[in-house]
């Protein structure tokens, strides 16, 4: 099975796919890829220092485009978030928390915002309520 995992090189990716520009800051515990595609969406991933995406963070218009940083993972939300409103998000936040990755979505039309991270590959020290 060629699943895209997570890791620095699937970042390029999808700033090619997404026809977008990137700006890499780095911090002391990992590195954060900021992502502005042209549809005025932002994405920040955020990078160990092992090369690992741990957590990805999307504001923008449509939620298909933060949803696909999700690589892999997104095949496993997608029955999480099928059986919350039939499916359809009706605004109003969406948590699902599995054992390998915690997603958060809010918004509404227009204005979507995607919170993700994986417990197991949080660099340590780094607070995750920073991340946004």
């Amino acid at each position: 099975r060629n699943e895209r995992r997570l890791r620095v090189h699937s970042v390029q990716a999808d700033q090619q796919r997404m026809n977008a520009t990137r700006r890499v800051s780095t911090m002391s515990a990992y590195s954060v890829h900021e992502i502005r595609t042209g549809t005025s969406g932002v994405a920040r991933e955020y990078v160990s220092p092992q090369g690992k995406v741990f957590a990805v963070f999307y504001h923008g218009p449509f939620l298909g485009e933060g949803n696909q940083l999700l690589a892999s993972y997104a095949q496993r939300i997608a029955p999480a978030l099928q059986s919350v409103h039939k499916g359809q998000h009706r605004g109003g936040p969406v948590t699902v928390q599995l054992p390998s990755l915690v997603y958060h979505l809010s918004g509404h039309m227009r204005s979507y915002t995607v919170r993700a991270y994986l417990p197991g590959s949080v660099p340590q020290g780094v607070n995750l309520e920073e991340l946004q």
